[in-house]
């Protein structure tokens, strides 16, 4: 994280501008039990794949001994990734997280675990989403799709190809300066591709509900002090008036420094002939 941007107020930041509300899909407390360690394969990601992917989020949000507060390892994003990849997988789709509470704050059911069905519409939408068009007529009414399954496959072996080339070792193997090096390259738009899509995912992870897979043992809502659903219970009316702690304001030299740190996220001009090709990113003035 550059100079002069403490990680709070970057996530203040971050939410302000709705980062942190692009809440996606993840899984079942069986499914978190049962994750794979470090060596270990994937849903779909390989061993080497996921352990690569590990070291790639701890870059974006890094824990000990870089940070005293948790970060995207202690919190399992890359994990919480692996499932979004290989949410087809499953009998019923980990894409909607059910509802209308969590178990968290007086529910005796745990509805959010109840992961909702699509109809077919919505799973034609996903599929181009996660697994791309495939050349399928009924997926490129719109052009040919890159899904995020092979943006996550090719870029972490692109970025393992660039570290070798580099540094003569894998990505997950070198420092991290040289991984934020490689990270932060511009002039690598196959990579910055990868970066764009890994950052907006690992926010996902780390910040959203944990049933989607991420946010392992709320450590992403403790250190930011974000108390999570609290419905059905709901708030005081002493803790909805009282402001809470670290509320310091965000200021214009801040977000410039955001819009320096997440270019993978300013988004990308589309031609008129293929609008849909463009990106939304961070609003500028």
């Amino acid at each position: 994280m550059p100079a002069g941007v403490g990680r709070r107020a970057f996530l203040q930041a971050a939410g302000a501008l709705g980062l942190l509300a692009l809440v996606r899909p993840r899984r079942l407390e069986a499914l978190m039990a049962s994750a794979p360690g470090p060596g270990q394969g994937g849903r779909f990601l390989t061993a080497h794949e996921l352990d690569t992917l590990r070291a790639v989020t701890a870059r974006f949000i890094p824990g000990p001994p870089d940070d005293p507060d948790p970060g995207a390892l202690e919190a399992g994003v890359a994990e919480a990734i692996d499932l979004l990849l290989a949410a087809f997988t499953f009998a019923q789709p980990l894409i909607h997280a059910g509802g209308p509470f969590s178990d968290r704050a007086g529910a005796t059911h745990d509805d959010f675990a109840d992961f909702v069905p699509l109809d077919a519409h919505a799973e034609l939408g996903w599929r181009i989403r996660i697994e791309g068009s495939l050349g399928i007529p009924q997926r490129e009414f719109a052009g040919p799709v890159t899904g995020l399954q092979e943006i996550y496959r090719s870029g972490l072996a692109h970025l393992d190809e660039r570290s070798q080339q580099a540094f003569g070792a894998d990505f997950k193997d070198v420092p991290g300066p040289a991984q934020d090096l490689l990270l932060s390259d511009q002039t690598d738009g196959d990579l910055q591709t990868f970066v764009g899509a890994a950052l907006a995912n690992t926010l996902e992870a780390m910040y959203g509900p944990p049933e989607y897979g991420g946010n392992r043992d709320l450590v992403g809502w403790g250190y930011s002090r974000w108390p999570g659903d609290l419905q059905p219970r709901g708030s005081t009316d002493a803790e909805v008036s009282t402001p809470g702690p670290d509320t310091e304001s965000i200021t214009g030299a801040l977000l410039d420094d955001l819009q320096r740190f997440l270019p993978a996220l300013s988004g990308r001009r589309a031609s008129r002939t293929q609008f849909w090709l463009g990106r939304s990113g961070i609003p500028r003035s």
